[in-house]
């Protein structure tokens, strides 16, 4: 059985709607709302838009005030959902690297919030 991630899904984890099929391919549309195969947001997370993310970040380091900048001027850059898709990927990779798997990790931090 394959997992999906809906449109509702992405969009909250800060994917714009209408590019859903440009970044994740044409949709399954068995149900109610658009959905994508978790491998292939997965997949795209990993190879594409996180190496990218890594790339951005590292070409606007030595001007630290840029991020603050671009959020009083409101420009749709996206920058926080690129650091949150970014932390996922590299959770993901110390996941893979470690052999855990998310659930091992949300345990962990269950147990050691106080």
């Amino acid at each position: 059985m394959t997992d999906f991630c809906t449109e509702t899904e992405l969009e909250q984890l800060g994917y714009v709607r209408h590019r859903l099929t440009e970044l994740f391919g044409e949709p399954d549309t068995a149900g109610n709302e658009e959905r994508w195969p978790y491998e292939t947001v997965h997949a795209v997370e990993c190879d594409v838009l996180a190496p990218a993310a890594r790339v951005v970040f590292t070409a606007f380091e030595p001007d630290l005030d840029t991020r603050a900048g671009m959020t009083p001027a409101d420009l749709r850059f996206g920058w926080p959902q690129m650091e949150q898709m970014l932390a996922r990927a590299t959770l993901r990779e110390d996941q893979a690297r470690s052999g855990r798997t998310v659930s091992s990790v949300a345990g962990d931090e269950e147990t050691a919030a106080p």
